[in-house]
């Protein structure tokens, strides 16, 4: 009937994979299940014995009165039709000697194994080490890649009377793909897509993933995936930008003083050098250096850390921008230049949040180029308070604000 027609058989390759076998197996058993003389040999558990001289009937009985008489047949017939059946599976598998099917095969498990052992993929405790070894490969599909991780999985299930044993023990059933170990394939299919992968759908499936298993969500991941990695290669490209522009800033810095610093300055004063005193020590804190030099330094050093933005020590730029002095200049003699007013940036503190199933992040900004709260009201909510260069009056414009 054309409603029973199996698929056109197939024969193996030299090169075959779990799914090729798998998908080839599975046709090759049902187009031989059509034949009720080869159904009952395909049935999980039925085994015969090796075809010898000494055991021609390979431990096959005759049918019982229980069976009607019309399908009853004798030892002989159905040795004769596994014969048939066993020749089939030799035509459609090449690379197993003939033999090995036809008379040393004890049952159609046995074969299966045969040609899995044949291939390096039988069921063994070692074969499940080489699921580190799968990679998403050049030009592949993602959703190719799920499918090699997840018959991978299937494939080495464990199976009751195997010869894998777990904890000393052989499996009674057969063991079934249990949620977590889905959960375990979709995680790595997100992983070896990209390693950013998990925790970006972490955060933009986070109200969904309080109710629903990560398994569960894989056909809305597979939609949304383009624009997933589309985001992350955004974030990449933002931070590989910011990292360029931070290194520019940083050598403009270093072409205004001249060098570029690589470590902390070796405390040195230069007068008590000179002197023969000893010197470890900057020069802003000098003894022997006059009042009206050290304000004069403290005016240098504040233009210097407003201009450059950075959170550099007052120390470390004692050493480096004030060295002017060593030419015995006094400040009589020097233009004193004025202070920029040049606010340093730094970015804006913001929190996640979500809106749906889309991850936002709000920046708190309140407009004003400088904000203030009460020092107790930064103790209450955790805030780390760091230093600054900047200072701040009072309405008076004269009072320092503390």
């Amino acid at each position: 009937m054309a409603g029973t027609r199996a698929p056109k058989q197939w024969s193996l390759s030299k090169v075959e994979t779990i799914i090729s076998f798998e998908a080839w197996r599975q046709n090759l058993q049902y187009t031989l299940s059509l034949d009720q003389n080869f159904a009952a040999f395909l049935v999980d558990g039925f085994t015969w014995l090796k075809k010898t001289n000494a055991n021609p009937l390979r431990g096959i009985a005759d049918d019982g009165e229980e069976v009607a008489e019309a399908k009853r047949r004798t030892a002989a017939q159905k040795c004769t039709h596994l014969d048939l059946m066993l020749g089939q599976i030799a035509n459609y598998c090449p690379i197993i000697s003939r033999n090995t099917i036809i008379k040393n095969t004890t049952s159609i498990n046995s074969i299966w194994q045969s040609i899995r052992l044949h291939y390096g993929f039988q069921s063994t405790g070692g074969h499940f080490l080489d699921f580190n070894s799968i990679f998403l490969e050049p030009n592949e599909h993602p959703e190719d890649l799920f499918q090699r991780l997840a018959s991978f999985i299937e494939d080495n299930l464990l199976r009751a009377g195997g010869n894998i044993h777990h904890h000393g023990e052989v499996p009674e059933a057969d063991e079934e793909l249990s949620p977590s170990l889905e959960n375990l394939i979709v995680l790595t299919w997100l992983r070896l897509i990209n390693r950013d992968l998990p925790n970006l759908v972490k955060q933009r499936y986070g109200t969904e993933l309080r109710s629903k298993t990560l398994a569960s969500l894989k056909p809305e991941i597979s939609q949304a995936l383009d624009s997933l990695l589309d985001e992350i290669h955004s974030a990449t490209d933002a931070k590989v930008l910011r990292a360029s522009i931070k290194d520019k800033h940083f050598d403009r810095s270093a072409k205004k003083t001249g060098s570029i610093r690589t470590g902390r300055q070796i405390k040195c004063c230069v007068l008590c050098k000179q002197a023969g005193r000893p010197s470890q020590h900057f020069l802003s804190t000098c003894k022997y250096l006059p009042d009206e030099d050290k304000q004069y330094m403290s005016r240098v050093r504040q233009s210097y850390c407003t201009e450059v933005g950075d959170s550099e020590s007052e120390d470390d730029v004692d050493n480096e921008q004030v060295s002017f002095l060593n030419d015995n200049v006094g400040p009589s003699k020097l233009r004193v230049v004025s202070a920029l007013r040049r606010v340093s940036t730094k970015q804006s503190p913001y929190f996640k949040a979500f809106y749906k199933h889309f991850p936002l992040e709000l920046t708190l900004d309140t407009g004003a180029e400088v904000s203030m709260i009460k020092a107790s009201s930064a103790d209450y909510i955790g805030v780390t308070i760091k230093k600054s260069n900047h200072s701040a009056l009072q309405p008076d414009g004269v009072t320092p604000l503390k």
